[in-house]
């Protein structure tokens, strides 16, 4: 499954075959052991290097992540895919209550959620465009809302005030990619927000269900086009879906960010309701130079994408 998944970028469904690489390595090395135990042990060897070969991705996640220290005013922000079949609104409203995030991003936002969304009173900014609705403590500055790839999925971005410095937030829901039409569109989309990013001031925060993972070579693909690196990387499994059924959990809802941004925490939250867990992950914003300039005084590069 993971080799025909590093052909991702030729067929969209040799794309879904890079993203189950925790599963496919765990069944492998349990079939290892069973053939051992059958002694078969040529079968065996093959299944546990085939486990191993899905396992060497994993890196990504587990590797200790290289980042310079940042001093600065420390932000924390919340992804939520709230679900469209979700009806637990008091649920979802006590996690991100009890959280206390500074920013949030919600995704697929009905009528119902974004009446029930207006009792936060703990964000009392918010805007909504299509599906997506941000949130804030503070005014949304700079609020854009971007159509990606013809009006099929959205993106919103606005300028939040870290103590001085202003960090640019995106949040973005790209298409799932099944079929080879919506799977195109996805990849479009994917490329739109890079360029938003990349064009966006800097310091940059990205939070999106971007409906891929960080096995996927489409995933690489983003990250070298917008500049910005996985904030997951290095800090262990963050799985986010489907909650309705858990051995097959990957991580499709990202946070990435670019220079002048340091990941101090990043987990998934708990069961909201959704199919989707929520996504915590909090920063620490670089100062700006004191001539104002927009300079950094201590600038993080981004998180390098392992394999």
């Amino acid at each position: 499954g993971g080799a025909l998944g590093a052909l991702g970028r030729f067929a969209w469904w040799l794309e879904l075959f890079s993203h189950f690489r925790l599963q496919y390595a765990l069944t492998l090395a349990a079939c290892g052991g069973v053939l051992l135990v059958l002694r078969r042990p040529a079968l065996a060897l093959a299944a546990l290097a085939l486990a191993l070969a899905n396992a060497l991705p994993l890196a990504h996640y587990l590797l200790p992540a290289q980042e310079p220290a940042v001093a600065g005013p420390r932000v924390k922000a919340v992804l939520v895919n709230t679900w469209f079949r979700n009806g637990e609104h008091g649920r979802l409203l006590d996690y991100v209550r009890a959280l206390g995030p500074d920013v949030a991003v919600f995704l697929e936002v009905t009528p119902a959620w974004g009446e029930a969304l207006g009792r936060l009173e703990s964000l009392p900014y918010r805007s909504q465009a299509g599906e997506i609705l941000v949130a804030s403590r503070q005014p949304l500055a700079g609020l854009k809302a971007w159509p990606l790839a013809g009006g099929a999925a959205m993106a919103v971005s606005f300028s939040y005030d870290a103590g001085g410095t202003p960090l640019t937030v995106i949040g973005a829901h790209a298409n799932w990619p099944l079929g080879p039409a919506i799977a195109g569109s996805r990849n479009r989309e994917l490329a739109e927000l890079a360029a938003i990013a990349r064009a966006a001031p800097s310091p940059v925060l990205l939070l999106g269900d971007l409906n891929t993972t960080a096995y996927s070579p489409v995933f690489d693909s983003l990250l070298a086009a917008s500049g910005l690196g996985d904030c997951a990387a290095g800090r262990g499994l963050s799985p986010t879906w489907p909650t309705l059924f858990p051995p097959l959990y990957i991580q499709i809802d990202h946070c990435l960010a670019g220079p002048g941004v340091s990941i101090d925490r990043l987990r998934p939250g708990p069961r909201v309701g959704s199919d989707h867990r929520p996504l915590e992950v909090e920063i620490t914003v670089a100062r700006q130079s004191p001539d104002g300039a927009g300079g950094i005084t201590a600038a993080a590069a981004p998180p390098t994408s392992r394999r």
